[in-house]
């Protein structure tokens, strides 16, 4: 009787602990995010999946911080949609969390190691954006979220 029980336990166990393996292991692929060396390098990826707007007329919002600008260089894909790259992931953190905390509404954004995609096409004008967001995360391996509120 003893001796079932004890088996019962560590059957319990195993299946409580390998789906929490399989967790451990996708939190630290995150870490292994995709890098651009350059903006141009960016604007090239985004926009292969994306089809950007090279006529797109319009400036990037800065992201600021303490120390100034966060974004060492940014680019328009289209009217409402931008790409930033950063210097460090500092940077980058700070730059996540202002988007994060605003109040302005849904921003949809795909984050990378060094880069990150914002849409701000439903502060701009109330509409969703046409641009699939969810789809350039899966094909550059990056992070999707919606943040803002």
């Amino acid at each position: 009787m003893k001796r079932r029980h004890l088996t019962d336990i560590a059957i319990a166990i195993t299946i409580l602990v390998v789906p929490l393996t399989g967790c451990a292991g996708q939190q630290s692929a995150s870490k292994d995010l995709p890098t651009f060396s350059s903006i141009d390098e960016a604007y090239a990826a985004v926009d292969e999946i994306l089809e950007c707007d090279s006529e797109a007329a319009g400036n990037p919002v800065v992201p600021m911080g303490d120390g100034g600008r966060l974004a060492s260089a940014q680019r328009v894909c289209s009217a409402n949609v931008q790409i930033d790259l950063y210097p460090n992931p500092g940077a980058l953190d700070e730059s996540y969390q202002t988007w994060a905390d605003s109040s302005q509404g849904k921003i949809p954004l795909v984050r990378g190691a060094n880069w990150m995609v914002v849409d701000l096409s439903r502060i701009a004008g109330g509409q969703s954006s046409t641009m699939d967001l969810q789809g350039l995360a899966d094909k550059l391996s990056g992070v999707y979220a919606v943040v803002g509120s």
